[in-house]
């Protein structure tokens, strides 16, 4: 197997899965695709899309629930909740860092909302079975920093509730921050901070609560500088205690930064970080400069598993974009070659396949997608437009999908360790005869800044990992 083909592969064909799959479909803004349907106004001006998928995940000592789809103008809509025990049906406040909420495009935010830009409430209405409705309002920034209000939201979506446990969502907690009521206790910040170094384990702050009712809790900072702090849990008992927020995310700049820490109804401290220059990131996740070179082993495998992968001069033109060229081959030679076509335009890397060998399409498909944005937030969901060909005279319609779900994030592969790597999920759908999208295959790549592909885990469950690499 050719570890770059694999960058390009489409959809596999499952046509028995169409006839099987259960379909929902609901009039009037309800339920209408294979997840649901999101939608709200802003400025009288209504937007509405697809719901692509709804997910429940562990934090540490919290959970977090992503509702996420796009648009009919391929905009993302992705809205975040946060707590230390389980959703229910209940109201979560932007105030009390219980959630935020983004809609953006590959290049900007369109709309951006948590506590530092005003109220904004999302109430789940119901939450069983396996889907979940709500609604969603409040003030929000818009592109240019100005506040603006978020009206009319509703949302309804399929969601797997495994995850959800059997808590009752629990009671929250009162108090303030600092010892004293309207007195903040200085905050204690803990490691170091410098351009371009994502912040690991040790970089953390250190509030203070004075705890009048016992109950769950959400602390958090403001997104400054490319980082925040978060901490979520439960207070057992009352009275004055520490609380140590854990922080994410890779600095941008240096110098001192203000941030404000919340908690409870609108309980805040300011403190400041001073962000050293040492280190500012360079060279992109994906280099495609000539004679650089990567050689990746298969997890579990043997010597002559090996590939090695290089880019050459041969610099073809496709579509008006001229895009490099990735040749890979056994380890050693075994006389089968793969050449693969890509190319970076802004943040987007950019990948160029004829798909006609994968779906087996009569006729030549060739299809360009975004594998790859440096620039987005974690979380972003970034969908190809849908491509076409014919088997047998039958139309066929598939698309790509992929999730940022990690980024600037240490990570170790093998015995080599990176940095500042971005985690990529892929999604392979194919559209029924009915218009609906199914997932038929899945896998997941990451990325190192400065050296490229560093750990793929593909379609057929083979995990590839680099061995070495030379990145001119």
């Amino acid at each position: 197997m050719k570890i770059l083909k694999i960058l390009s592969f489409a959809l596999l064909l499952i046509i028995g899965l169409f006839s099987c799959k259960k379909e929902y479909s609901y009039e009037n803004g309800k339920l209408n695709s294979i997840n649901g349907t999101w939608q709200f106004e802003n400025s009288g001006i209504q937007y509405i899309g697809d719901m692509d998928s709804a997910s429940i995940q562990n934090g540490n000592g919290f959970k977090v629930l992503t509702l996420a789809g796009l648009s009919l103008g391929q905009e993302t809509f992705r809205i975040r909740l946060y707590t230390p025990d389980s959703f229910t049906t209940t109201t979560y406040k932007a105030s009390l860092s219980e959630n935020n909420f983004d809609y953006f495009t590959s290049s900007k935010t369109l709309f951006k909302g948590d506590f530092s830009s005003g109220e904004f409430v999302v109430t789940i209405t119901s939450l069983s079975g396996s889907i979940i409705t709500g609604t969603f309002s409040g003030q929000v920034e818009d592109s240019t920093g100005a506040q603006t209000q978020i009206t009319l939201g509703s949302f309804t979506s399929l969601i797997d509730l495994t995850n959800n446990s059997n808590g009752q969502g629990g009671t929250p907690s009162v108090g303030t921050l600092g010892a004293n009521p309207d007195t903040c206790t200085s905050v204690i910040v803990s490691g170091n901070y410098t351009t371009g170094l994502p912040l690991s384990a040790i970089n953390t702050v250190q509030v203070q609560v004075n705890v009048t009712t016992p109950g769950t809790f959400i602390i958090a900072s403001n997104l400054v500088n490319g980082i925040n702090f978060f901490k979520a849990g439960t207070f057992t008992n009352t009275g004055v205690q520490n609380v140590i927020l854990t922080g994410t995310g890779t600095p941008q700049s240096e110098g001192v930064k203000y941030f404000t820490v919340t908690y409870g109804a609108g309980s805040s401290c300011i403190f400041a970080i001073t962000f050293l220059p040492g280190i500012t990131p360079i060279g992109d996740y994906f280099p495609t400069t000539i004679g650089s070179k990567w050689a990746y082993g298969l997890e579990g495998g043997i010597p002559t598993d090996s590939l090695l992968t290089q880019v050459i001069s041969h610099a073809p033109t496709f579509g008006g974009n001229i895009y490099s060229s990735f040749l890979s081959e056994n380890i050693p030679p075994s006389g089968f070659i793969d050449t693969t076509f890509f190319r970076k335009s802004g943040r987007d890397y950019f990948n160029y396949a004829d798909l006609q060998d994968y779906f087996t399409f009569d006729d030549p498909v060739p299809v360009q997608y975004v594998f790859l944005n440096d620039s987005v937030p974690e979380g972003t969901i970034i969908k190809s437009a849908d491509f076409t060909g014919t088997i047998s005279g039958i139309q066929i319609t598939g698309y790509v999908q992929i999730t940022i779900s990690e980024k600037a994030v240490p990570a170790t592969v093998g015995t080599l360790n990176f940095s500042d790597v971005i985690k990529v999920d892929y999604e392979y759908f194919q559209k029924t005869s009915l218009g609906n999208s199914v997932p038929v295959a899945s896998e997941e790549r990451w990325f190192a800044r400065g050296v490229g592909l560093i750990y793929l885990d593909d379609l057929y469950g083979d995990i590839y990992n680099i061995g070495r690499s030379t990145v001119l």
